[in-house]
């Protein structure tokens, strides 16, 4: 295990060296902080919070969140409901302000997909800023920017089904927003410029969005929750993909990485 995360540590640590380059806004853009990307491999196995293995954020769990096992490792198990959220909260800070242009990534496995209304969506990513969700019906996507000239609700065309690992993840460049379903573009390009809100008041969550009028708990698992603040490609995707699928590809990825930057 240990091997596992030194080298997915590196993984994350080389596709920081990504070329792009943002005008200044939120104070966690590329043009404050340079290019960043943080995970949270939720692999502690025990104790009340996880912690971000590029930066050390830490996510606290509240409720009953629980320990499980993940498409690598360990996971965390959510059944959150009004009245007895499930979710994990990452304290604001400079490094989740992000309103420029982001990359947030996930493996999930829902118990079920949502149904009936808005107000039931599962949140996987939640910042105010930034939302990262399963629609109700049919295992859609949606996402929301606010403050952009497009913000949403944006809705994918590909799906994730019930009862199963999926890898899931959103990429907004600063000019337009795309879906990835398992390493796959769903064909779907969403035009959307502007700087959205920088909302240094608002906390990080993952599983959740509130206990009021928009509980949105995700029911199911959640495994290696990653966000970035620039845009990944569909290859860097895939690689990711299919180094945590492929065993006997792990010990070869700092390498692959190496002539990747070539």
């Amino acid at each position: 295990m240990k091997t596992q995360k030194v080298i997915f540590l590196s993984i994350f640590l080389s596709l920081l060296l990504c070329q792009v380059g943002f005008a200044a806004g939120g104070k966690g853009n590329v043009a404050q902080l340079g290019k960043k990307l943080y995970v949270w491999h939720l692999d502690e196995g025990s104790g009340k919070e996880t912690k971000d293995a590029t930066a050390g954020l830490v996510g606290k769990f509240n409720g009953d969140v629980k320990w499980t096992d993940g498409i690598l490792g360990k996971a965390v198990q959510m059944a959150g409901k009004v009245g007895e959220p499930d979710f994990i909260e990452v304290a604001h800070s400079d490094e989740v302000d992000i309103d420029q242009a982001i990359t947030m990534m996930a493996w999930i496995y829902p118990d079920e997909l949502p149904a009936g209304g808005q107000e039931n969506k599962f949140t996987i990513f939640y910042k105010n800023t930034y939302y990262l969700q399963i629609e109700p019906g049919a295992g859609q996507f949606a996402y929301y920017f606010y403050d952009t000239d497009n913000p949403g609700y944006h809705i994918s065309d590909g799906k994730v089904k019930a009862k199963e690992w999926s890898h899931v993840a959103l990429v907004w460049n600063g000019t337009e927003a795309r879906f990835y379903i398992n390493g796959e573009h769903d064909g779907k390009v969403i035009p959307q410029k502007g700087t959205g809100r920088s909302s240094p008041d608002k906390v990080l969550r993952f599983g959740g969005e509130s206990n009021a009028c928009c509980p949105r708990f995700f029911q199911g698992r959640m495994d290696e929750l990653m966000l970035a603040n620039y845009p990944l490609s569909e290859a860097d995707i895939q690689k990711v993909i299919n180094d945590t699928l492929d065993v006997s590809a792990r010990g070869k990825l700092a390498t692959t990485w190496a002539n990747l930057k070539r």
